[in-house]
């Protein structure tokens, strides 16, 4: 199957389904280890033998990954996929990692790793867009990639998500 993103962004932010040109999305799911702002381990090795949704956003993307993870995790059944929100906060400056930290969810099942040297973030997101869904079988190996809109959580590509990772 080859990689399809939802790459193209009207002027509002609302994602459409192109094909990937020169998709350098990861083929393998990266091996990372990442600390959440509750300084919990996060790590590939805890999603093997699982199919795994890394959402990675970028700043402007944050919120919108938010309600994505939400309404994608209520999709799944608890025993399916693995939902793995990732911030990529390369970049950051040092002193602040404390006061960006947060700003993050207070509630703990809403956790997300955060990336501050780029470990699985830029592999994933890149310079593409804010916000980036990447679907891996339980092999490891890639199905898709898509961009998801900052604006709204369409029902279509929520679907699309669904079907990709169970």
């Amino acid at each position: 199957m080859s990689p399809m993103s939802l790459a193209a962004q009207d002027p509002h932010g609302d994602a459409r389904r192109v094909p990937a040109r020169g998709s350098s999305v990861p083929d393998q799911l990266p091996t990372y280890r990442l600390l959440d702002q509750f300084n919990r381990l996060v790590t590939d090795s805890s999603i093997s033998r699982r199919a795994s949704i890394i959402i990675v956003a970028g700043r402007n993307g944050a919120a919108a990954a938010e309600r994505w993870t939400q309404r994608i995790r209520a999709a799944l059944t608890p025993s399916g996929p693995s939902v793995i929100p990732v911030a990529d906060l390369v970049g950051a400056p040092r002193l602040l990692r404390g006061l960006i930290r947060g700003m993050f969810p207070k509630d703990s099942s809403a956790a997300v790793a955060l990336d501050w040297e780029g470990v699985i973030g830029r592999p994933i997101r890149g310079d593409r867009a804010p916000l980036i869904a990447a679907v891996y079988g339980a092999d490891g190996r890639l199905r898709e990639w898509m961009t998801l809109s900052t604006k709204t959580e369409d029902i279509a590509t929520l679907q699309r998500l669904v079907a990709l990772a169970n």
